[in-house]
């Protein structure tokens, strides 16, 4: 059977039957709570969404339990995503239908925030050495969740009069290259994906079109992933093709989301401004089914 969907993405105000796949919340580095997104998301007539917060589950309880408290007609697809690295790129790996109960998971995923938060400790230490003033406690006051990433250090550089914006904030000091960039914890995409597999999920390369190598496409294909996130905010028209062909010639899933942060001037999408639709969001449904 040929688990792949090629039709154009649906764009919210086109059609309501929509699943945005790709969307973070306070949890990780969100700026609206899981409730408010829930919100949102029934709001603007979403059919369904995944929470993909960055290496937590932390942000799909509350959700849940709104949308049943609430009796809120939206379809809750547990989700994260795993930051990894192969060679110099980053590679993201989705996972969707995970389940919360895998131990394995939960302990892989606390090491990694533990990691993350040494990481952080050593990026405020270098702008510190660099004749910024900033500390711990300014970067925890902007992460709400467990996790704390450098989007958070930015916040807290911006509030602070260090940067315009976190954008700025990211050029001058803490993406790679930059003064203050510390490298972080390492997990291969290989690792994301076994992870995934075992707590019963199926797994998804994030974001391909911003990896530049295609044989690093390739080579994270045959690891095992199972899908491709095709439509993505920062494809172009070009892009989206190229992989929607690949994502067939490989007989992987097609899906796709906004990689919505938050609502802001510094917002780069809108929940909801790219996904997926109901015949599409079948296939992954089916595909997941009769793979457990």
């Amino acid at each position: 059977m040929d688990y792949y969907h090629a039709d154009e993405p649906i764009h919210l105000g086109e059609s309501i039957c929509m699943y945005d796949l790709h969307v973070h919340t306070t949890a990780s580095d969100g700026v609206l709570t899981p409730v408010e997104i829930i919100s949102l998301a029934a709001e603007q007539g979403l059919t369904g969404l995944s929470i993909t917060d960055h290496d937590t589950l932390a942000g799909l309880e509350p959700a849940q339990d709104f949308i049943r408290t609430q009796g809120i007609k939206l379809e809750l697809i547990p989700g994260i995503e795993i930051n990894t690295d192969f060679g110099q790129d980053e590679a993201h790996i989705l996972g969707y239908f995970i389940s919360d109960r895998d131990k394995h998971l939960a302990d892989r995923l606390a090491d990694i925030r533990s990691e993350r938060i040494a990481r952080a400790e050593k990026i405020v230490a270098r702008l510190n050495q660099l004749g910024i003033s900033i500390d711990m406690d300014q970067v925890r006051s902007f992460a709400s969740g467990q996790l704390i990433g450098r989007p958070h250090i930015a916040r807290a550089l911006v509030a602070l009069g260090h940067a315009r914006t976190e954008a700025d904030a990211f050029h001058r000091y803490i993406e790679r290259d930059r003064p203050a960039y510390v490298p972080r914890y390492k997990i291969s995409p290989a690792e994301a994906i076994h992870l995934i597999k075992k707590a019963g999920g199926l797994s998804v390369l994030a974001h391909p079109g911003l990896i530049k190598s295609t044989s690093k496409i390739d080579a994270i294909i045959a690891m095992g992933v199972e899908g491709l996130e095709v439509y993505y905010p920062e494809h172009t028209p070009a892009q989206i093709g190229e992989l929607s062909a690949l994502a067939q010639r490989s007989n992987l899933l097609i899906t796709g989301g906004s990689d919505f942060h938050g609502a802001g001037p510094e917002s780069r999408t809108k929940l909801g401004s790219m996904g997926i639709d109901s015949s599409t969001m079948g296939i992954i449904r089916n595909y997941h089914q009769n793979c457990q």
